[in-house]
């Protein structure tokens, strides 16, 4: 794989396939030991939220992910490469374990790559589509929503 582009969306799909299997032996061969998580939101709105940085804070990070959610659908919008940086927007559907809501959002995946590895990962999502599937927002009595 001579191309830049192709070798970056060989590593994000690599990425996505081993944090699907759960496989955090793939994952760590494929992420710098000192990568950084960010995923934004307002402070204290899901206990996911902030910044996470080096390997064993992105493994606790993705242990308190599957501790308050399941993933039950992934579908990619949109995908750009280019030799150092990958964007994925996708939708997907989540379920809360403690309240078996779910959560259907847009996010965007925003990935950094360095020395042929993933140097930083960022995450845009809906909050407030979170927010109200943790009970942690609540819309005014009468608000008409998409559902009805």
């Amino acid at each position: 794989m001579s191309d830049p582009l192709i070798r970056t969306e060989a590593l994000i799909d690599r990425y996505y396939a081993a944090l699907k299997a759960g496989d955090r032996g793939a994952l760590a061969g494929l992420l710098s030991p000192d990568m950084v998580v960010d995923y934004y939101g307002p402070e204290g709105l899901f206990p996911w939220q902030g910044r996470w940085v080096g390997l064993k804070q992105f493994h606790r990070f993705l242990d308190i992910v599957a501790e308050n959610l399941t993933i039950d659908a992934v579908t990619p919008l949109q995908r750009m490469f280019t030799d150092s940086a990958a964007i994925i927007v996708l939708e997907g559907v989540w379920t809360l374990r403690d309240s078996g809501a779910q959560v259907r959002a847009v996010v965007a995946n925003i990935f950094t790559l360095q020395d042929a590895r993933i140097s930083r990962y960022q995450v845009f999502t809906d909050t407030a589509a979170f927010g109200l599937g943790l009970g942690a927002l609540a819309l005014p009595q009468g608000t008409p929503t998409a559902r009805g």
